[in-house]
Parts: C-alpha cells; sequence; structure tokens
C-alpha cells in the first residue's frame, strides 16, 4: 500500500509540473501580440494597406498605398503591447521612410508616425491602424506608375522622321546633277571642238 501511495504521488507531482510550465507558456504567448495579418493604417490624411508577418517578438512584410502607387518593405518589432515599424519605400528617384512608434493590441495600433524623404520633406502625426484579416495570402501589391518611355520614345522617332524628310527634300537643292550643267563646263586642252580651224603659222581662223 505505501508503494502505491508513492506511485500516486509520484504521478501528481508529474501533472503538477506539466501544468505549472504550460501555465508560464500560456503567460508567455498572451503578452506577446498576434499581429501577423493584413491591416489598415491611417496617416492623417493618407490610408496604407500593410501585411506583416510575426516571429516571436519580429515583424516583417509589404505596405502599398494605391493613392500615391507606391509599395515598401516593412521592418520592425513588439514587445508586449508597444510596437515599433519601418517602411521603406522608394519615391520620386529616392528612398524614403514611414516609421510607427506606438501601442498595439492582437486587432489595433496607434501612435504617431513620422515620415521623411531624401530630398528633405518630413511630416508627423497621429496613426490608427485595424486588422482587416488575419490571412496574409490576400494581400496584393498595388500596380506602381511606370515613366511614359512611349511618349519620349514618340517624339525622338518624329524629330528623326522629320530631319530626314528635311535632308530628303533639301537634297534637291544642295546637290546638283553634274550631267546638267556639262553645256558650261569649257572643252578639255587637245581637244578641238567642231567649226574652229587652227590655221597656219600658228593662226587661229574660222573654218568658212
Amino acid at each position: 500500500m505505501f508503494r502505491c501511495h508513492w506511485s500516486h504521488a509520484a504521478l501528481l507531482l508529474v501533472l503538477m509540473f506539466f501544468f505549472t510550465c504550460g501555465g508560464l507558456a500560456q503567460n508567455v504567448t498572451a503578452d506577446q501580440p498576434a499581429l501577423e495579418g493584413i491591416w489598415r493604417v491611417s496617416l492623417g490624411q493618407k490610408a496604407v494597406t500593410m501585411v506583416l508577418h510575426q516571429f516571436e517578438g519580429q515583424l516583417f512584410g509589404s505596405a502599398s498605398s494605391s493613392e500615391e502607387s507606391w509599395n515598401g518593405v516593412v521592418m520592425g518589432s513588439a514587445n508586449s503591447s508597444s510596437l515599433e515599424l519601418t517602411i521603406t519605400l522608394l519615391r520620386e528617384g529616392g528612398l524614403a521612410e514611414i516609421k510607427l512608434i506606438g501601442s498595439c493590441t492582437d486587432e489595433e495600433m496607434r501612435g504617431t508616425f513620422y515620415r521623411a524623404d531624401h530630398i528633405g520633406n518630413a511630416e508627423s502625426g497621429e496613426f490608427e491602424a485595424i486588422l482587416i484579416n488575419p490571412d496574409t495570402s490576400g494581400y496584393t501589391p498595388v500596380k506602381e506608375a511606370q515613366p511614359e518611355i512611349g511618349t519620349e520614345s514618340s517624339i525622338t522617332s518624329d524629330n528623326t522622321s522629320s530631319s530626314s524628310g528635311t535632308q530628303a527634300t533639301g537634297g534637291q537643292s544642295r546637290y546638283t546633277d553634274v550631267h546638267s550643267l556639262a553645256h558650261l563646263v569649257p572643252p578639255a586642252a587637245g581637244v578641238i571642238p567642231p567649226g574652229i580651224n587652227m590655221g597656219g603659222a600658228g593662226g587661229m581662223g574660222m573654218m568658212g
């Protein structure tokens, strides 16, 4: 009977240890907000769509603006209820950054944003974000505006065609067919044109 009580006590200790460890793990998970998903971020009058992937306290993903036609990269971290994210993007031929600093829960973020670009433009304000979809596969980047290369090529092509046309038209005025000027060329030395008599004694006369 003593052995039986000892076995029960040992089993009870193992169960207590298991549940205690499980409780600690749950506390760690509960302290870390679950931020993975697609977010809608309001930066004053502008809106940004952001997809976040999470590995423990590290956050990474992408962001886009349909209003300004750009896509960017997101990197940051979250600890307990605090949050810090940086969005890096290309804007007007150079880099720009948007930094988000604030608090967060599983479905909401709020705080202050700071935005600056490579030519010295800067602004700050309050931001708010809400989780719109926990499934990250639903995120789609925007189609960025491309420079209108076709217009420039068309202008170059038109100029080339115009220049070629000018040269072709001007060819008639700048260059003259030498055959049309044959009557103006004097006879070569040693060639006596018809109708001219050299005469005698070095004289020169016309044939009768």
